[in-house]
């Protein structure tokens, strides 16, 4: 049996919640993810939890913070 594995690496981003309100998030997520458009699922390192990045109300610009070798999962 093939297991497909996606490498997630860490990020953090800004943007526009549906209330107006600006969110900065850290998560992890695949590279592929984010080439979408609208919202994404993301798993918040923060958090501890899945939770919807909306790229179309992104602000600036999502920065890599860790690669896929050097996730910081609920620190």
């Amino acid at each position: 049996m093939k297991t497909n594995i996606t490498q997630r690496s860490e990020y953090v981003g800004t943007f526009t919640k549906s209330t107006g309100e600006a969110r900065t998030m850290r998560f992890t997520t695949s590279e592929a993810n984010l080439k979408k458009c609208g919202l994404i699922t993301v798993y918040d390192v923060e958090k501890c939890g899945l939770r919807k990045f909306n790229l179309l109300t992104l602000i600036g610009r999502i920065a890599m913070v860790a690669d896929a070798h050097a996730l910081s999962f609920c620190r």
